[in-house]
């Protein structure tokens, strides 16, 4: 037996596999085989750390990798516990609220500031000067961004927008507390001064 050739088992301790692993990179034409129940020493090492670096390559090129793919997933769901908590706490709102409360406020806000022209027409056609016109109109306007400062809106609850404004996008005035349309005349004379 030449010093060239080992039997299975030197090679598999060598490696750090079983021979039946051996026998398997032989069929696949990782490791030479020299002859019967012999291998190739330096051919079974070259191979198999060839078939090692083709493995790493592979690895990289994106093939998934066990370890860092569970890892990925373990975060995620510590990430979407996190998230619950946060939701049970109140500190994190769902978007869909988020954008739920918005449209109500903002919808508050259009149908107030469209209320504002008929329900101040008739008082700033009162006014002697256009100093106490623009304080009336200021005033109207502070009183409006006050009220909008608190808004009630309730997150849990379904947001019914035909109930702040109709639908051809007029104000409902005597829900504002306005004094409904002054007619042509105080909408002139207003626009007039």
């Amino acid at each position: 037996m030449s010093s060239s050739t080992q039997p299975i088992g030197v090679i598999a301790r060598l490696l750090d596999l079983t021979e039946r692993r051996v026998q398997q990179l032989s069929r696949e034409g990782v490791i030479p085989k020299a002859e019967r129940g012999q291998y190739d020493l330096i051919g079974s090492v070259r191979g198999y750390v060839r078939y090692l670096r083709d493995q790493a390559v592979k690895a990289k090129a994106g093939a998934p990798d066990y370890a860092s793919e569970r890892a990925r997933f373990i975060r995620a769901r510590a990430d979407l516990a996190e998230m619950e908590a946060e939701e049970k706490r109140r500190a994190l709102l769902a978007a869909d609220q988020v954008e739920a409360a918005w449209v109500a406020v903002l919808a508050l806000l259009r149908t107030r500031l469209l209320a504002l022209p008929d329900r101040l027409a008739p008082q700033a056609f009162e006014q002697s000067t256009v100093g106490d016109t623009r304080n009336l109109i200021r005033a109207a306007i502070r009183e409006v961004l006050d009220d909008l400062a608190q808004p009630d809106v309730q997150l849990d609850s379904p947001i019914a927008l035909g109930e702040q404004a109709h639908p051809d996008g007029v104000a409902d005035h005597e829900e504002d507390g306005g004094a409904g349309t002054g007619g042509a005349a105080a909408t002139a004379g207003a626009d007039d001064q």
